[in-house]
């Protein structure tokens, strides 16, 4: 019978399609769910040779390390000693209240007003003052040595001045001012023993460096230089009479050579100067640096 549901090719709209259709739905999924684990395992371990291959050709930078601040080096601790030397040792007896106000900035409130100075007589100027010495204090702080050569005195005089500044604080005063001695200095020190340059190429190169920079010579100088090399050239020409001595700092493997020269300027004076410079061998001995990188802080 014609249009019957068992005749081949024959079946209802919709219904023979949709089913089938959703056989294969069911078998996809089925194998999708089977396989998932496998696949998930396959890509991970993918994952992680990635990761490894890619650690091992590109090492990731370590974090910057954070330089540790020097606690000795404190530029604001050092400017308020110095300004307060400058002002403690800077007086005119006839105006005794000029020289209170000039104090006035660097005092706590339950100090004298001068500092614990009263000048009776005359007047003194600061000719000059500098840090001499910068040291911890056993009251807390940093006890900042100033030397200051006044109008009044031939030698300078040394005023330590006891400085605190706390992390977040502003700076203050610990106590009165004091009059010091001087840094000692060792006069009967005896020169290091140290190893001749016996290299004749070092000592020409050395020589010749020293040279072109006391007279002032770039563009000959920066032939013996390394490509990084950072010097400026001093603002004082001098022409090399003669090298002294050449030794080295540390020995033949320190990489750096003492020079001293006697060097004489326009007019006929002589100096002996001492220099340092760093020896770097690339195809033949060239120097890094001489005596100071003018760069460093």
């Amino acid at each position: 019978m014609s249009g019957s549901v068992g005749s081949p090719g024959s079946f209802a709209p919709g219904v023979g399609q949709g089913g089938i259709e959703g056989g294969w739905e069911s078998i996809r999924r089925a194998r999708w769910t089977a396989l998932a684990p496998r696949y998930l395992a396959t890509i991970t371990l993918f994952l992680f040779f990635a990761i490894g291959v890619r650690s091992a050709l590109f090492p990731s930078s370590p974090p910057p390390t954070q330089i540790a601040r020097d606690a000795t080096v404190d530029p604001s601790a050092e400017d308020f000693a110095l300004q307060f030397a400058r002002a403690y040792l800077t007086y005119d007896a006839s105006h005794p209240g000029l020289y209170e106000r000039q104090l006035a900035p660097f005092l706590p409130e339950n100090f004298d007003s001068g500092a614990g100075f009263v000048p009776e007589t005359g007047a003194q100027r600061v000719l000059w003052a500098e840090v001499a010495s910068n040291q911890r204090a056993l009251a807390g702080g940093r006890v900042i040595t100033i030397a200051a050569q006044t109008s009044t005195r031939q030698q300078p005089v040394y005023l330590a001045v006891t400085v605190m500044h706390e992390q977040g604080r502003p700076l203050s005063l610990v106590g009165y001012p004091s009059f010091v001695g001087a840094p000692a200095v060792d006069v009967d020190s005896t020169p290091v023993d140290r190893d001749p340059v016996d290299d004749s190429v070092v000592s020409q190169v050395v020589e010749r460096v020293v040279r072109n920079y006391l007279a002032g010579q770039a563009p000959d100088l920066k032939a013996d230089l390394t490509g990084d090399a950072v010097v400026t050239l001093p603002t004082v020409q001098l022409r090399v009479e003669s090298v002294d001595q050449l030794v080295w700092t540390g020995g033949p493997d320190s990489g750096a050579v003492l020079a001293t020269v006697t060097a004489s300027d326009s007019q006929g004076s002589t100096y002996v100067l001492t220099y340092e410079l760093g020896i770097a061998y690339r195809e033949r001995p060239y120097v890094d640096f001489i005596q100071v990188i003018p760069t460093d802080t």
